[in-house]
């Protein structure tokens, strides 16, 4: 017997949720679809905001651009979850979840995939690998560079 039946859980309560983009945040979603990470830059300061936002948030502009990121980062913090997530990421244990440093100078938050926990270091060198995790999503996720 499974966990979904043990606990009676329905399909609903183990579902994953997904993203829901806005009208300024769905270029994110598409580019990430073709295998690229992109950011949301103003035209008038340069200032870049991750997540976007519908306006920048240095200088309230709506002039701005995507422009496509390195793909390069730098682990600055994580947390291993091994128990207490919601049911829907039980399979998934134990995880990382980790903020990480994007060479463009912004910070997201995402998944350490392919490393061994302990391995794990703040500071280390990451690149954004691609998650299919529906038809609909493709999600960032971060993995140490091979050297």
């Amino acid at each position: 017997m499974g966990i979904k039946e043990l606990l009676n859980l329905s399909d609903e309560d183990v579902k994953k949720p997904m993203p829901k983009p806005s009208k300024w945040s769905r270029p994110f979603w598409e580019n990430t679809k073709q295998g690229k990470l992109t950011l949301k830059r103003c035209k008038d300061c340069g200032h870049i905001d991750q997540p976007p936002y519908l306006y920048c948030t240095n200088c309230m502009s709506e002039n701005s651009e995507w422009i496509e990121a390195s793909g390069k980062g730098k682990l600055k913090a994580y947390a291993i979850n091994v128990y207490m997530v919601p049911f829907p990421f039980w399979d998934d244990m134990p995880y990382v979840v980790a903020m990480v440093e994007l060479a463009e100078g912004v910070t997201m938050i995402s998944n350490i995939v392919e490393c061994d926990h302990d391995k794990l270091k703040n500071g280390m060198d990451l690149e954004v690998v691609f998650d299919d995790v529906s038809p609909e999503f493709t999600l960032p996720k971060w993995r140490p560079v091979k050297r």
